[in-house]
Parts: structure tokens; C-alpha cells; sequence
């Protein structure tokens, strides 16, 4: 069976909301889930993949920060399934709105304000605390976002975050560590880099879809493809300075180019 070859280097994220404050900065670890990859013969509209060929499905976390995704991702994917003499213009992707990430010790993340933000590891208690049950990460990962300590007294650690809800206040920042205070924010996504994705995230969806045109159209011959999508981490997260002396950090979506050859 014919694998193709998905190469994770090159250097570019964004996640555009109107949250336009936020300071960006360089991830240790930034761990992203694929569920499905696809090539299109065309994107007739929004988030439609035509002629839709499905080349990986099934969950697969690679760390696109490590010098080895390369390597990780390279069996994500069958080319036999590509009709011969086909062409294809667009690739369509699937990928978990849960990613684990890690400041960089070594390249501290500053917030809007110049303040140092590192991650660290979630607990239930940071989405809130008291009788209701339903504060929980579980219940409130697309809604909530939790604080974290501002300084150097601490080193990194892996923590999870989401691509939030989208629509005029539907996300909370948690103002302090156990989210007894929040502050409305307002998360809305477009494509700068991607011809198209899904805008319209809720609480019921666990992933996003996201279309890419290929650098140039591929049609299917005899010679089994290489597939290079190209991911990187340099802007891959975001600060923000909440109050006093807490900060919170956000993932970037992942923007990504697309060759075959």
C-alpha cells in the first residue's frame, strides 16, 4: 500500500478574532489531532469538498513543534484510492478543536502588556468552582478559558486548549483561578492563508473543517504522489494580560500549505 508523505515545517498560524490585543510567541509543544484529510477536484462553496476523495480518516495526534512530525505523520493517508487521470485542486481537512500546547521556557510568551505567560497543566477547578457540577473542563472547553499565574516562578507545562465558540460573547476569560469572575469575549474566524473553513463553531462540534487550494493542481498518474503540507509554530500562541497579575493563553488555528508532486 502507498503511503504519502506529510512533511510538518514551515512557519505560519492564525486564529483572527476580535480579540485584536493579544500578544503572539513561539510553542515548545503544540500537539494537533487530524481526523481526516481529503482532496477535492474543486470548493463550489463554503466548506464543500467536490469530488471528495478521502486519503486518512481516524484520530492521530502529531506535535508539530517537534523536529520529527515528519516522520510521525508520514503513514496519514493512502494515494491508491486517487482514480488515475483525475484532478485535484483543493485539499480538506479535519482536526480536533483540542490541542495540547507548552511555552517555550527558553523564548518566554509575553502578553499584550509585556508580561510573561506560561502554560500550565488544566484542572477541573479552573473552569470554576462551587455545588454546580457542570463547571468542569468537559462542560465548558469551548466557552471558558482559564487564567494562569503571570511570572517566573514556575516552569511550563503541557495544558490543553481550544478553538473557541464563535459569535458576539460567547466565550468567557476567566478573571481569576477559579473562574468566579469572566469577561466576554468575542471570537469570529477568517481565512487568510485557506480558501475556506467552518465559521460557525459551537459547543456541539469537537472538530473544525478547513479547505486549502493546492499550490497547483495535481493530476493522478502512474508515479505515487508526494503529499508535503506544511505547519510550524513560531506564532503559535496567544496572551493575554486579564487582570492583576493573571493571564491566559489561546491557541492559533493552524494555517497550512499544501504541495504534490
Amino acid at each position: 500500500m502507498n503511503k504519502f508523505t506529510a512533511i510538518f515545517y514551515s512557519v505560519i498560524f492564525l486564529l483572527i478574532s476580535t480579540n485584536a490585543y493579544a500578544a503572539k510567541g513561539k510553542a515548545a509543544v503544540y500537539k494537533v489531532t487530524m481526523n481526516e484529510a481529503a482532496l477535492c477536484t474543486g470548493n463550489s462553496s463554503g466548506t464543500t469538498c467536490d469530488g471528495k476523495v478521502t486519503l486518512g480518516s481516524g484520530d492521530k495526534e502529531v506535535d508539530i513543534a517537534s523536529v520529527d512530525a515528519g516522520a510521525t505523520a508520514a503513514t496519514y493517508g493512502d494515494v491508491a484510492l486517487l482514480p488515475l487521470g483525475e484532478t485535484y485542486t483543493h485539499m480538506w481537512v479535519k482536526i480536533s478543536r483540542k490541542f495540547t500546547i507548552k511555552t517555550d521556557d527558553d523564548a518566554p510568551l509575553m502578553t499584550n502588556n509585556g508580561d510573561i505567560c506560561r502554560t500550565a497543566a488544566n484542572a477541573d477547578t479552573q473552569y470554576g468552582s462551587g455545588a454546580d457540577a457542570d463547571n468542569t473542563e468537559a462542560n465548558r472547553k469551548y466557552t471558558h478559558v482559564k487564567v494562569l499565574s503571570e511570572g517566573t516562578g514556575t516552569a511550563s507545562a503541557e495544558q490543553r486548549a481550544y478553538l473557541m465558540n464563535s459569535g458576539t460573547n460567547g466565550v468567557k476569560f476567566c478573571t481569576n483561578a477559579t473562574c468566579g469572575g469572566t469577561a466576554n469575549q468575542t471570537f469570529s474566524y477568517t481565512c487568510a492563508h485557506c480558501t475556506a473553513q467552518k465559521t460557525d463553531l459551537d459547543s456541539d462540534d469537537d472538530y473544525h473543517e478547513l479547505i486549502y487550494a493546492l499550490s497547483s493542481p495535481y493530476t493522478v498518474s502512474l508515479i505515487p504522489p508526494v503529499i508535503t503540507m506544511s505547519f510550524g509554530t513560531k506564532q503559535a500562541l496567544a496572551a493575554n494580560d486579564v487582570t492583576g497579575t493573571v493571564c491566559n493563553i489561546t491557541a492559533e488555528e493552524p494555517v497550512f500549505t499544501v504541495d504534490i508532486k
